[in-house]
Formats: structure tokens, C-alpha cells, sequence
């Protein structure tokens, strides 16, 4: 058997003249060659001699599995070569420790026999930068030694000195406190400002000069893609997406099996405190309307609200984004006899309550200036450097979360957060919960129990009919109380009192084998907050996790590393696959799909700069000439810009008015009223509302960015006959559907006449996009909006796009008969040829 590995180089005049590319060529040609023998003995005068035939055949298989095992052998195969996507390293071909450990040793072994030049840290020479970082480093080295050596000088002498004095008064002093010491009031947290970020350590100071870093960003910068570095997103580092391909592999995680992972300490939070009437108006102001008896849970503290805040006096025209508002739960009334609190003689309206508002950091400052202008009788504190949050998608997300978030042992009262908490492990789908449920409870360190091990998941049949007892019930919503979450001492006592990592790595070493360290008094208690949604479409629901910003971290690196009971660990994700997920519900993402706000127009600039930037870079003979592009007849030039959406063509143009008023986004369910009425008389200024639409081609092609959207041809009669005969009969089916919409595949040269007349027949009748006989695009007049993202839809098997219309135009063009109202048709930009789609709203 051939040797599997190269040897060493050596003289060709012991290899018989043969240089390496010969001796490699030989071994490949002998591990391919398969013996065989002839069964031309086995047939003598026309008989079958059934011994020589069985022996004929054994020998050719036999051969035929050892020509196997030679050719597996003499592969090229490295050790580093064999291992998943996810435990590949770029050095792994000369440094053993990037390789697992059970392959080590025969990485090694090859690196031996091939003679790879490996390196090894401590012996390797330094280039030029790297030689300049350590001599900086040895001066400051020596700077820091003197400077120590001088200060310990000093205190010796200082310490002599007192000493001296000590003995010559031969006395003691000793202070005692007063009786009727003042006490110093608690420092009062300056609210009315936003806060700056906090101040880095002086190794990462250079580096956050313009941008701040998420708690997780050392965790991020060596496996995903980031924002660039003089390009930061919102002021802030944010992961873009993992540095292996992960497209299909998100979508399984987070619908068939497994879980992804995001940290989102990025978005905003305000906390509100005062009154509740006051808060109360406050938010009315702001267009929630969350009130009366179907917002008791909300305003208990049990439920969150996600909806849309308005400017105030501004609903529909002033939107500002998406929020989620969290309220702090009531103590309950033996906690408030426990504790001596307030009771009856209090009236209701002057209890203090708090409040959570998670808003996306484009739209901060715009929430934050409009409530100062308001001025209301309420404290606003800005907790974006307190608060951070990590959310976490898919089937394996609640038994993750139950591995690594362990509730303290004052936490297991009978149906207390933290006891109803463990009953959740075997929740696939967060669905199965109540909407937007609310657990607040007090952890241990996870850095105490990690790595995680797997939890343990009940499979008999009265654990599992707890479960659904206790998601049908419920009883958080009478035993949940106020979380520590809410209140600024706790929170910083949860980050300060955060045991190093050395303290907690010799607790490990002085535990028991296989044992985890036993919790002690002095171990910091993390308060959280754990917030349920639903997702609608092919997802499993989400969780967001609110807690201290320095102790996201330690339950973020616990959470990486958890075993989940189906395999393999949880994944993270970056923005880029937020989008992806929220694009298969069909759901629009902000503020990339909301143009109509102040976020998403600062979002468009900010992509078609970047557009226009790589098709700028892009030599004249490889680049779309838009001003060239054949539309139709008569008709030449892309449709405004054509590397942006380019929402100005899509005004009515009114020859008395010189400014452009801006668009505005119009909410879904006013959109949909109008569209079924067919009348836009109740939306204020239609001609300048926007609405969301989902895009779903009919037939083949597929909507990429800032494809055009055009309703159906309305000056030309003819022109939109041709069009509604591209459009399926709804009665026949699918099957029939997809075949018909398939191409004819062109027969072979050798094929018979009859086959070939066959797809000539097929071709002549069938009508190409690019025939003569294909209708064209429609002319600039009914043109109502654009395609803000389009890709190939998982969720759906088939291409979709998620876009914004204009409302006015989309109500003008619906169609008298109800198989039209809702068609489309859909153009790639640099394209001339369009595809019909059916939308709706989202």
C-alpha cells in the first residue's frame, strides 16, 4: 500500500530521477487502478463453470474495495481540512493548537512529514509595526516601574515620619463618630441630559474615539464582520454578520432546530418615573392607546406593549419609530405592610411608578427632544449605558435561556418568577405563552455554573401536563412583583460587585471535580427582566432580555457555549440577519423599510451614497448606462436614479408649489381601510402617505433593492389586457401552474423530428420576456413606489420583496374586477423587462 503521506524532500537519484510532481502522479495513478480478472475461463464450450465464475467475481471485488481504500488514502486530505465551518481557523495549517484536539496529533504528524514551516509565537521574529509596539511598550514598562518605586519612596517615608510622631506623643488617637453625625444625602443623578458614553479603558481609548463598543464586541471582532471603523452604525460597533456563510443556516436555527442569538445593547433606553396619571398622559400624548380594562396587564407590570409613538398632535403624519414600554409591577400589599410602605392613606395617584421605553438609537434623540419640549412633570433618565439587552430566536431559545439564567434561592417560592421560570425549558414555541409576558427575577453570576451543562429536559406526561397548565394560568399575573431592574442602586450594585474572573477561576480550581463552586453570601444577585413576542410567520416567537450593561457579557459568552439537547450550540447573528428573519415573516424592518419616518430618509441617503459609490467605482464598459436603457418604444432612461429608490419621482407635481413636502408613513390598518373602500378622503394628505406592502411574484423573476413597482397600465386599454394575460386562471392548479410557467428545455441535436417539432410548437406559443410579444413596462405615470428589499424567501420557497407605495396611486389603479385590485408589476432597475406580482399590506 502506497504511503499516504509525501516525504520528506530528499535527492531525485533516490527516487530514480523522479522529481516530486512525477513521484505524486504515480501514487495518484496506483491508488486509482482497480485490478481485475477476466471471466472468459469461467465459460468453456458454451457451459458456465461456477467455481471459476464465483472466483473471477471475488477477486474484482475484492479489488474493488482495496482500489477504494487506496484512493480514500491517497487523498490530499489535511487534518484541518476535516473539521466543520465552525471550528476552522485561518492557521490552522501550521499551528496545531487551531486544530480540535483529538486531531492534533495527526496535524502534527503531517506537519512533520510534509516539513511545513510552523512558527511558534515566543520564537517568532517581529516585523517592523510589531517591533515598534514592543519597544513602546518595554519605555512604558520602565515609566511605570519608576513611577512605583518612587510612590512606595515616598510612602515609606511618610509612614517613618509618622511613626516617629507616634512614639514621641507616647499616645493614641482614636476617632469616634457622633451621635448626631449629619448623614450626606444619595448623589443626585442629573436626568434632564443624555448621558455620555462611559469612559474606556486607556488600551481601547484610542479606538472608541468616535464610536462606542457593544459589551460583547471582543466576542464579535474575531467572528463576524463589522462596521468599518471610520463608518460607524448609530455610533456604535455593531456586528454585521458572521464571517461564514450562515444565510440557510439562520433559518433553520430559528424555525427547525436551534437558536440564534443577538446582542441588541445598541438600542435605547428612556426610563420614566413619576406619577401615574402623569405618565399616563404622557404616552397618550404619543398616541399609545394601551388604556382601560385591555391594558390592565400592561400597566401592572405583567405584559408589554410594542406599538408606534407619534409626535404630539402629529398621528398619522409625525411618526418616530417603534417602542416597546415596559412598567414596573406593583409591590404587592404584603410587601408593602413588610416593608412599612405606604398603604391606604396614600391616594393611588401620587404612588411613584416607573417606566421602560426600548427605542432603536436612530430614534433617540428625535423621542428625547420631543418629550423636553412637552416638559412634562416626570423624571426622564437617559439609560442607555445602564440597560443592555439580548435577544434570542428559535425552537431551542427558552431551554438556552434556562441553562445559563439561574434564579437565586430567595427565588423559589411556589409559582414565584424564578420557580415558573424552570417549569419553561421544554417551551419550543414562545408562542405557546401568553403575548408579551413579563418574568422579572434576580440570577446568580453565570460565570459560577459555566461551562453550562444541558438541562434535562421532562418527557413524561404529567410534567408536560404542568406545562400546559401553567402557560394557560399563568400566575405571574399574581405573583409577580417589582423588579430590582427598575431602580438605579440595584443596578449598579449588580455591576460593581461582579467578582474578577481570577477570584472566580480559583473557586473553580477549589471546588470538586465535575462540580460547580458553591455559592456564597457575598455573590452578586443580577436583576433581569424577560420579555415574550410573537412573531408572526414561519418563526418560533422572541426573547429579550433587559439587564445591567457590564453584566451582559458574562450571560452572553454562557449562552454561546450552552449544549442544546438536539446538538450543536446557539448561533449568533448579526444585523444583517435580524433582516433576513424579519424579511421571511414578510414583516417590514426599521428603518430600512420605513422611508416615510426621519430614521428611514437618514438610512436611504446613507445606502444610496453607497450605491452610487460602487457603481461609480465600476469601469464605463461594466456599468449600467441608465440614460441608455430601452424601456419601450419612444421611451429611453431609467426611471429616476437609478441606484436609489427615488421617491421624488414619485410626486404629483403641483406647478403652484415650490417645496417638496416630505413623505410620511401612513399605519397599516388606515392603509387597509382605504384600499377596501377604494377612497382616500379620511388619510390625510394621500398624495404624500406611504404604506408598507408586501411584493409576491407571480411566475418567475426575482425583485432585487430598489426595484421599480408600477400598478397596472391605466391610459393604454390594450397594454393592460396584455398584461392580465400573463396571469394564471386562479382555478387551475398549482402543479399545472408550475409546469406551465416552466421553459421547454431544448431537445438534443440527435433528438427525433418529432420532439424537436414539439418544442418549436411550445417555443412559438409560449411568450418570453424577451419576445416581441411581451408587454412592456408601463410609462412614468404609474409608477406608486419601490422594492426595499427583495431576495429569495425560505420561509416561503419562492422569491417575495418587501416594498413602499404610494397610497393615492395604489387606490387609483385597483382594478374593477377582483382578481385585479391587487396586481403589480414589478421592474429590476438597469431592467427593461417587468414580472407581474400581487401586494399586500403589511
Amino acid at each position: 500500500m502506497a504511503d499516504k503521506r509525501k516525504q520528506p524532500p530528499s535527492s531525485s537519484k533516490q527516487h530514480g530521477g523522479q522529481n516530486g510532481r512525477d513521484r505524486k502522479r504515480a501514487k495518484t495513478r496506483d491508488a486509482r487502478a482497480i485490478a481485475a480478472q477476466s471471466t472468459g475461463t469461467a465459460f468453456r464450450n458454451g457451459e458456465v463453470d461456477v467455481d471459476k465464475f464465483v472466483k473471477a467475481h471475488e477477486y474484482a471485488i475484492k479489488a474493488l474495495e482495496s482500489g477504494m481504500q487506496k484512493a480514500r488514502q491517497g487523498l490530499t486530505t489535511r487534518a484541518f481540512q476535516g473539521v466543520p465551518k465552525e471550528l476552522r481557523r485561518r492557521t490552522a495549517s501550521h499551528n496545531v493548537k487551531r486544530v480540535p484536539k483529538r486531531l492534533r496529533p495527526r496535524a502534527a504528524r503531517e506537519m512533520v512529514e510534509d516539513n511545513t514551516p510552523t512558527v511558534t509565537a515566543r520564537r517568532r521574529k517581529p516585523s517592523g509595526h510589531m517591533r515598534l509596539r514592543l519597544e513602546n511598550a518595554k519605555k512604558f514598562q520602565r515609566f511605570v516601574s519608576k513611577v512605583r518605586a518612587k510612590k512606595g519612596k515616598k510612602k515609606e517615608e511618610h509612614g517613618t515620619a509618622a511613626g516617629e510622631t507616634k512614639e514621641a506623643d507616647g499616645m493614641e488617637v482614636s476617632v469616634t463618630p457622633a451621635e448626631n453625625a449629619i448623614k450626606t444625602r444619595k448623589a443626585r443623578v442629573k436626568s434632564s441630559n443624555p448621558k455620555n458614553p462611559p469612559v474606556p479603558p486607556a488600551k481601547f481609548r484610542k479606538r472608541q474615539l468616535n464610536k462606542q463598543w457593544l459589551p460583547t464586541h471582543m466576542f464579535h471582532t474575531k467572528r463576524a464582520h463589522m462596521t468599518p471603523a471610520l463608518e460607524p452604525l448609530w455610533r456604535f460597533a455593531i456586528p454585521l454578520a458572521p464571517t461564514m456563510k450562515c444565510y440557510r443556516s439562520t433559518h433553520r436555527a430559528s424555525v427547525v432546530r436551534g437558536a440564534v442569538a443577538w446582542d441588541t445593547s445598541y438600542m435605547s433606553t428612556i426610563g420614566l418615573s413619576g406619577a401615574e396619571t402623569h405618565i399616563q398622559k404622557l404616552l397618550t400624548d404619543f398616541g399609545v392607546d394601551n388604556w382601560g380594562k385591555r391594558g390592565q396587564k400592561w400597566r401592572d407590570g405583567t405584559r408589554t406593549w410594542e406599538g408606534w409613538l407619534y409626535d404630539k398632535g402629529g398621528w398619522p403624519q409625525k411618526a418616530i419609530a417603534p417602542v416597546t414600554i415596559v412598567w414596573c409591577a406593583k409591590p404587592k400589599s404584603e410587601d408593602v405592610e413588610m416593608e412599612g410602605g405606604p398603604t391606604e392613606g396614600v391616594p393611588k395617584e401620587k404612588d411613584r411608578r416607573h417606566v421602560l421605553i426600548r427605542i432603536h438609537p436612530s430614534a433617540f434623540l428625535e423621542l428625547w427632544d420631543a418629550i423636553r419640549k412637552i416638559n412634562p412633570p416626570v423624571t426622564m433618565e437617559d439609560l442607555r449605558w445602564e440597560i443592555g439587552s439580548i435577544e434570542i430566536t428559535g425552537p431551542g431559545a427558552t431551554e438556552a435561556l434556562c441553562g445559563v439564567l439561574w434564579p437565586t434561592a430567595a427565588d423559589d417560592a411556589e409559582d414565584s418568577p424564578g420557580a415558573v421560570w424552570k417549569r419553561l425549558a421544554p417551551v419550543t414555541n414562545i408562542g405557546t405563552l401568553p403575548p408579551n409576558a413579563v418574568l422579572g427575577f434576580e440570577i446568580s453570576d453565570p460565570r459560577l455554573h459555566h461551562p453550562p451543562r444541558t438541562v434535562q429536559l421532562p418527557t413524561d406526561s404529567d410534567s408536560h401536563s404542568r406545562l400546559v397548565n401553567t402557560c394557560a394560568s399563568w400566575p405571574l399575573d399574581r405573583t409577580q412583583g417589582p423588579s430590582a431592574l427598575f431602580t438605579r442602586k440595584n443596578r449598579l450594585d449588580a455591576s460593581r460587585t461582579l467578582p474578577s474572573q481570577k477570584s472566580i477561576n480559583r473557586r473553580k480550581t477549589a471546588a470538586m471535580p465535575k462540580a460547580y463552586p458553591e455559592s456564597l453570601p457575598t455573590d452578586p444577585s443580577i436583576p433581569i427582566l424577560l420579555s415574550a413576542s410573537r412573531t408572526p410567520g414561519p418563526g418560533n416567537g422572541t426573547w429579550t432580555i433587559f439587564l445591567p450593561w457590564k453584566c451582559v457579557s458574562p450571560i452572553w459568552n454562557s449562552l454561546m457555549y450552552y449544549p442544546l439537547s438536539t446538538g450543536a450550540n446557539v448561533r449568533f447573528g448579526g444585523l444583517n440577519q435580524k433582516r433576513q428573519l424579519a424579511f421571511e415573516a414578510g414583516l417590514p424592518f426599521f428603518p430600512v423599510d420605513y422611508p416615510g419616518t426621519k430614521a428611514g430618509q437618514e438610512w436611504d441617503v446613507r445606502e444610496t451614497e453607497k450605491r452610487k459609490a460602487e457603481w461609480e467605482r465600476r469601469p464605463k464598459g461594466k456599468r449600467v448606462q441608465w440614460e441608455s436603457l430601452k424601456l419601450a418604444e419612444g421611451r429611453t432612461g431609467e426611471v429616476g436614479k437609478g441606484w436609489a429608490c427615488d421617491w421624488d419621482a414619485l410626486r404629483i407635481v403641483d406647478a403652484a408649489s415650490d417645496t417638496k413636502p416630505a413623505f410620511y408613513q401612513v399605519p397599516s390598518f388606515l392603509a387597509e381601510e382605504a384600499t377596501s373602500s377604494r377612497k382616500t378622503d379620511e388619510i390625510p394628505s394621500p398624495d404624500l402617505a406611504l404604506t408598507n406592502v408586501r411584493i409576491t411574484i407571480i411566475g418567475r423573476g426575482a425583485p432585487t433593492d430598489c426595484a421599480r413597482i408600477y400598478r397596472l397600465p391605466s391610459a393604454d386599454a390594450d397594454l393592460r389586457r396584455r398584461w392580465l394575460a400573463l396571469v394564471p386562471d386562479p382555478q387551475t392548479k398549482s402543479s399545472a401552474r408550475k409546469k406551465a410557467a416552466q421553459l421547454p428545455r431544448k431537445p438534443a441535436p440527435d433528438a427525433p423530428e418529432r420532439v424537436q417539432q414539439a418544442f418549436l410548437a411550445a417555443s412559438l406559443l409560449d411568450v418570453q420576456a424577451s419576445g416581441k410579444d411581451y408587454p412592456s413596462v408601463p410609462d412614468k405615470e404609474d409608477l406608486i413606489g419601490f422594492v426595499t428589499a427583495g431576495n429569495y424567501n425560505l420561509g416561503e420557497g419562492r422569491v417575495t420583496g418587501v416594498g413602499n407605495v404610494l397610497l393615492k396611486k395604489l387606490v387609483e389603479g385597483m382594478g374593477v374586477e377582483k382578481d385585479e385590485e391587487s396586481l403589480c408589476i414589478v421592474r429590476n432597475a438597469g431592467e427593461a423587462v417587468g414580472r407581474v406580482a400581487k401586494w399586500k399590506i403589511v
